[in-house]
């Protein structure tokens, strides 16, 4: 059966027309906000399989798992055929809702079962910390 090269969250992904190649943009470890609940900024979890030899025949299943403190689970499936050995999957998400501080828990499975993690640690920081905004001088 197919096998996960990486998995991991960040802020943004490109991908070069030319070469295929990606660029992840701001890796997600830590989320600190003043207020809760808050809306998630848009982010994405990016995935890349390996396909042995028999999986070339398979409808696979790609399902994101958003574990938030305070909240409900959160599942994003998305199917995929191999074309070549090598696939990759691009989760994008928008608006996920985080209720509290805790641990914020993305988790891929293939096909139902469980393959990987990525952990954020998601903290309060006291208001008085936060710049303030800048002034318009006019």
């Amino acid at each position: 059966m197919a096998h996960m090269e990486f998995f991991i969250v960040s802020e943004e992904v490109s991908v070069d027309q030319q070469t295929n190649r990606l660029s992840l943009f701001n890796v997600i470890e830590q989320i600190m906000a003043a207020d809760f609940p808050f809306s998630l900024l848009p982010c994405v979890a990016v995935s890349l399989w390996v396909a042995e030899q028999d999986d070339y025949k398979i409808d696979f299943q790609c399902t994101l798992r958003i574990i938030s403190p305070g909240s409900e689970n959160r599942e994003f499936p998305i199917n995929f055929k191999f074309l070549s050995r090598r696939h990759r999957v691009i989760h994008r998400i928008h608006g996920v809702p985080i209720n509290e501080p805790g641990l914020l828990r993305f988790e891929i499975l293939l096909n139902g079962q469980y393959q990987a993690c990525h952990e954020v640690d998601v903290g309060r920081i006291d208001p008085a910390n936060l710049i303030p905004p800048v002034q318009d001088p006019n």
